[in-house]
């Protein structure tokens, strides 16, 4: 009977002590580093999703929106639909073909390439060009959080980028992403700069959702 109690008292610390050892590895902190990485390499290999923009820049001391809009890209072709620099925008991007909707007429203009407009419209057509990086610098994991409703890791660095424009024009970029738990896909991005002139700081906020999903864009009936 004693031998019993005794191997009955063993395995229930041998089993109290796997279940501590499960939850201590679930509950430790990833790396961020790798976290970070593994997320930019997620993002950038997505083929489809759904994106908001909104950009901020101060300027004369007050605040203002230079953008904010709506897209969403299949492969080489995106859709995007908002407002920059006060005005009203609608493009549509199919391949190496260019649709701008006029404001006021709302006829389509169609361009046969996009070389010019992606010089303008570089992040809006495509947001993850303001997630290359040449070096991540120093990444911190700095706290958790909850995007949408989901679970996110909230990872702060301060990287070199890779983008002529952004390097152009800014400079002091402090990135924060927003890393679902669940599957280690970034779903959010702010960054933080200054501009090279006058030093008045930018900010910019990127969505991500619908990530890998089917997404029909079509060209406009002109």
């Amino acid at each position: 009977m004693k031998k019993k109690k005794l191997g009955l008292i063993i395995g229930i610390g041998i089993s109290v002590a796997l279940i501590v050892g499960l939850l201590t590895l679930n509950l430790k902190p990833p790396n961020p580093t790798d976290l970070v990485e593994n997320g930019l390499e997620r993002l950038n290999a997505a083929t489809s999703f759904r994106y908001s923009l909104t950009q901020h820049q101060w300027v004369e001391g007050k605040d203002r929106v230079l953008t904010q809009v709506l897209g969403e890209k299949d492969g080489g072709n995106t859709h995007i639909l908002g407002q920059m620099a006060g005005s009203e925008v609608e493009m549509i991007k199919i391949g190496d073909s260019t649709y701008n909707k006029e404001p006021f007429s709302k006829k389509w203009i169609r361009f046969a390439t996009t070389q010019a407009s992606q010089e303008v419209f570089l992040a809006e057509l495509n947001p993850l060009s303001s997630l290359q990086m040449k070096e991540l610098g120093e990444v911190k994991l700095s706290d958790q959080a909850k995007v949408n409703g989901e679970k996110v890791w909230v990872c702060e660095l301060l990287p070199s980028v890779q983008n002529q424009m952004m390097e152009a024009f800014w400079t002091e970029f402090q990135y924060t992403l927003y890393i679902r738990k669940s599957d280690k896909m970034i779903v959010k991005a702010t960054i933080q700069a200054k501009n090279k002139v006058k030093a008045d700081p930018m900010t910019m906020s990127i969505e991500f959702k619908d990530i890998g999903k089917k997404i029909n864009i079509l060209a406009p009936d002109i």
